[in-house]
């Protein structure tokens, strides 16, 4: 069944947005840590936020290319894909959110509780279109 049009530009937006900020963390000298998060960068630890961002930003361009792929060409993949990204960021707002919150007030944090949101919603939709038809 081909996902409804909502959940189709949601992965476009997430797609753009997920090698967007891959990119970032994965090409920025501080993987953006110290320039946008605003952490503090000095000594062993910096290098190891840095490296670890780095790698986070690598997994989201991959992902990125695969939201495109099934918004763009494999659209029967649409409702599990949503699916797929409404527990994974559930997971990501259970670690930086509730379990190990982060230092400061990085734009993650509250980014990671939108596209939650965001995700859920456009998961409702794709269910109740799924109901319907």
């Amino acid at each position: 069944m081909r996902p409804h049009r909502i959940t189709l530009l949601v992965l476009t937006v997430l797609g753009l947005l997920n090698l967007g900020r891959g990119g970032m963390h994965l090409f920025a000298p501080d993987s953006g840590a110290g320039t946008i998060a605003g952490f503090d960068l000095s000594g062993e630890g910096g290098l190891v936020i840095i490296a670890l961002l780095a790698g986070i930003g690598a997994q989201q361009i991959a992902i990125g290319v695969v939201d495109l792929a099934v918004a763009l060409k494999y659209r029967s993949l649409g409702f599990a894909l949503i699916g797929f990204h409404v527990f994974a960021q559930a997971l990501v707002v259970l670690a930086v959110v509730v379990l190990k919150p982060l230092p400061g007030d990085p734009p993650g944090e509250k980014g990671a509780l939108a596209i939650l949101l965001i995700l859920a919603a456009t998961l409702a939709v794709e269910v109740l279109h799924r109901r319907r038809a």
